[in-house]
């Protein structure tokens, strides 16, 4: 069989997902370990990882895996292509083939790598249920040839303009094309994996309450103010959250005066019947609640893979 190596991209800035998505969680570890590992395993080797936006980190974080490393120093005013090349550029001599794939196809199965590994074409695609996918495995010299174009469509552009002839392999496997920009995607992606029996991943869960005297400010009352916004009634938002209205109203009052300043402004009667609507305050403490929750959030999750994301 011939020698196989890996380019997997990871240059990307991640901004639909605002997460950095190599270092999210999924199955035992996070994406970007479960695919060097899954890799490895084959005897895929040697693999490189093209990096940019916080490409130190993720450097460190994937240190002893004994992948190899590029950085793409241009990754914000580039395109994925443009890391794929300098990944082909920085190994294409060390084996007689490679896959490419990006970093956020966490969920394709090793048989459908292994099943590539099997053919011997000048280019192999993954397709699913007629959707192409990846990862694609070229031929060496294949890659090199494509490592000059500079026209659109990136590397399926490369590769159509290249007039090699594609091997298409049928595989099972909806993880070839299962991607995830969005934090929605990921939580669609985590659930398809576990319905398809492999496992949710572990994770820490962080929960963030504001205390004075007491709690008066956590994920209940940032729900309720976020429904109070939504319906422009303090009534209806306590019934989306299936709460009383004396429940609701008292969890509003404590906040004000915990907080010293109205953050639900309320009137009665008139043709409309009255309602509330989020002072300005109130709109300003609900996105500052939200940005901290998320980056404790983040922290909790770097701190989790530095003492557990190996295992115990």
């Amino acid at each position: 069989m011939k020698s196989t190596g890996a380019v997997l991209v990871a240059a990307g800035l991640s901004s639909r997902m605002e997460a950095f998505k190599p270092m999210l969680p999924f199955g035992n570890s996070t994406i970007s370990r479960h695919m060097v590992t899954m890799l490895k395993d084959m005897g895929i080797d040697p693999v490189v990882v093209v990096t940019g936006y916080r490409g130190d980190e993720l450097r460190e974080h994937l240190f002893f895996t004994g992948v190899r490393f590029i950085k793409n120093e241009r990754f914000r005013e580039t395109q994925m292509f443009d890391s794929v090349q300098l990944g082909i550029q920085s190994i294409s001599g060390d084996c007689e083939r490679l896959l490419i794939l990006p970093i956020d196809l966490p969920a394709i199965m090793p048989d459908t790598i292994r099943q590539q590994l099997m053919i011997d074409a000048p280019i192999i695609r993954t397709v699913c249920r007629g959707e192409p996918g990846h990862p694609i495995m070229l031929w060496s010299e294949v890659a090199e040839s494509l490592r000059g174009y500079e026209g659109p469509g990136g590397l399926r552009g490369a590769i159509e303009h290249s007039g090699i002839a594609i091997t298409n392999l049928e595989v099972d496997d909806e993880g070839i094309y299962r991607d995830l920009d969005t934090r929605e995607q990921y939580q669609e992606l985590l659930d398809w994996n576990y319905q398809r029996g492999q496992g949710y991943p572990v994770r820490p869960q962080t929960q963030v309450r504001l205390t004075a005297s007491q709690p008066f400010y956590g994920p209940g009352t940032q729900q309720l103010l976020n429904w109070i916004g939504q319906t422009g009634s303090l009534q209806e938002a306590c019934a989306h959250m299936d709460i009383s209205y004396s429940k609701g109203r008292k969890m509003v009052k404590q906040l004000e005066q915990q907080l010293g300043f109205p953050v639900v402004q309320r009137w009665t009667g008139g043709s409309g019947g009255g309602g509330s609507v989020l002072t300005e305050k109130g709109e300003k403490l609900m996105e500052a609640y939200e940005n901290m929750v998320a980056e404790i959030q983040d922290f909790t999750d770097q701190a989790y893979q530095r003492y557990m994301g190996k295992g115990i």
